[in-house]
């Protein structure tokens, strides 16, 4: 079972799914979500932290880069998870533990499938080797 943190623009997420507490099991894997106003308010270090708590893999749901509202959101996150990767790469974790994806709209299917994509890569990866270890 991957654990999979999602960040995502508040437009991107379906009624259904309320950010939780704890994370919640998503199609067999852990998933916790993080709504954000804009995918614009994400940074480099937001997407790194959590693999230091084990996290398998991160997945940044954005707008469509010209359907953004603050225009430049889904373009900087683009970027900042590029930045990511090329971190997770020079660490030896692998490059592909971050994903991005951009939603037309709130699909809960394309959000799943998106989920089982990155923890598809991940376990290609194999786990977070700091899985179960206190990096504090």
């Amino acid at each position: 079972m991957s654990e999979i943190y999602v960040f995502a623009c508040q437009r991107r997420v379906p009624d259904t799914w309320r950010p939780p507490f704890a994370p919640e099991e998503a199609r067999g894997h852990k998933v916790r979500l993080i709504r954000l106003p804009c995918s614009a308010k994400l940074g480099t270090v937001h997407m790194l932290r959590p693999f230091e708590n084990g996290i398998d893999g991160v997945l940044v749901m954005t707008c469509p880069e010209d359907g953004c509202k603050s225009l430049e959101g889904s373009r900087r996150a683009k970027i900042r998870v590029r930045e990511a990767n090329n971190v997770l790469d020079e660490v030896g974790l692998g490059r592909t533990r971050v994903m991005l994806r951009q939603a037309q709209g709130t699909d809960e299917a394309a959000l799943l499938d998106a989920i089982e994509e990155l923890a598809a890569q991940t376990r290609l990866l194999g786990p977070n080797p700091v899985k179960g270890k206190s990096v504090r």
